[in-house]
């Protein structure tokens, strides 16, 4: 089977990498037809919540995709074309290359534009001009393709309800983690090493870092224990504010690191944090950086959610506390801080559960299979 990763999407983004990487593993035949149009991720979605209306973007835009388009007629014949995130503008534009070929199109829609922006961000108001803008370009990308694939079970839902599309059009594709950056490495413990608590990532809502400080605080009366958070974003000064409100002493903040550098720090940690946050995306998803320390083979903990249940058995490849509550997240840390078995027994299942179900090789796996029975 010959696919053709379409779009405009960032080619450096985890997502993409680990489902062109899986997807070649699996044996399949995996071409790109790609144009830069944007900086990176992080770029198209401030545009996306911008409302995308400037002449610099509208010039690119009208430039681009011709082009686009164009490279894609004049290949061989494919048999899918895949659409990679974000790609929900992508889309309009796939379909009428995909139609003047005859061939499928499989849109990763990965998020939906509209909730990150109105509701988990709150950086575009409710029932504006661009939130009506971000609801039809969800939906209207999604009606356009033959088959939508999310990370989740409940991320499935929330597409269904909110933006009336049916159910058959979906599949669930874990997010996965790059096996080829993020492995085990042994930790060469130090005397008076700390027992290190990390987080990272781009302090948005559903990570809930505020509470992460909070139990921080609670913790502050053991002096082994130390937290580093590592990244900046929309929460940055909140977060920070807030610790040092609080007085919290045991919390370093370190800016973002490109994974070569982060993954040292991974190796550090005794204990990985996923997401805390009382979003309601935060119940929907289960984020990078949960199969990211899986894949290291650390113990993580991160919030009870029906996304956390699909995949995660709580006290057997991670520990669940619950949602926006700093005390439990706290006396979670406790009971891996105490009990060295659960903490390798728990890092032990879970890396083996990242290799079986979410590395990039059984991913790619997974994607044949849909697009080898997708009728």
């Amino acid at each position: 089977m010959k696919i053709c990763y379409f779009g405009t999407y960032d080619d450096h983004y985890p997502r993409n990498r680990i489902l062109i990487s899986g997807l070649a593993r699996a044996g399949l035949e995996v071409t790109q037809c790609h144009a830069g149009l944007w900086k990176d991720t992080s770029a198209k979605m401030k545009a996306a919540s911008s409302g995308w209306f400037n002449p610099g973007l509208i010039w690119r835009l009208v430039s681009t995709y011709p082009k686009l388009i164009w490279n894609f007629l004049r290949r061989e014949k494919v048999d899918v074309m895949f659409v990679g995130y974000t790609g929900q503008f992508d889309m309009f534009f796939a379909k009428i290359a995909a139609r003047l070929k005859g061939v499928p199109v499989v849109f990763d829609a990965f998020l939906s534009l509209y909730d990150s922006f109105v509701f988990d961000r709150k950086i575009v108001k409710e029932g504006s001009l661009k939130a009506r803008f971000l609801y039809w370009a969800d939906k209207l990308s999604c009606q356009l393709a033959d088959i939508v694939l999310l990370d989740t079970e409940a991320h499935i839902n929330y597409f269904v309800d909110t933006f009336k599309l049916p159910r058959s059009k979906f599949r669930r594709i874990l997010i996965g983690a790059d096996d080829t950056v993020f492995y085990p490495r042994e930790k060469i413990k130090k005397e008076n090493d700390p027992f290190l608590i990390i987080h990272y990532g781009k302090y948005i809502p559903l990570h809930g870092l505020p509470y992460v400080v909070k139990a921080a605080k609670e913790l502050e009366s053991d002096p082994e224990i130390r937290f580093r958070f590592i990244g900046a974003g929309d929460e940055y000064e909140r977060v920070v504010s807030l610790a040092k409100e609080l007085k919290v002493t045991n919390i370093d903040f370190v800016r973002f690191l490109p994974p070569e550098e982060l993954v040292d720090h991974i190796v550090e940690a005794d204990v990985c944090l996923g997401i805390f946050g009382d979003t309601d995306k935060a119940a929907r998803v289960i984020p990078n950086k949960v199969y990211e320390c899986m894949a290291m083979g650390k113990p993580v903990i991160t919030a009870d959610s029906p996304a956390s249940r699909e995949f995660l058995s709580d006290g057997e490849n991670c520990l669940f506390c619950r949602l926006a509550d700093p005390h439990s997240i706290a006396e979670a840390i406790l009971r891996l801080k105490k009990d060295p078995l659960l903490r390798q027994r728990i890092a032990e299942a879970g890396y083996q559960l990242f290799r079986d179900h979410a590395a990039p090789t059984p991913l790619g796996r997974e994607v044949g299979n849909i697009l080898l029975n997708r009728k």
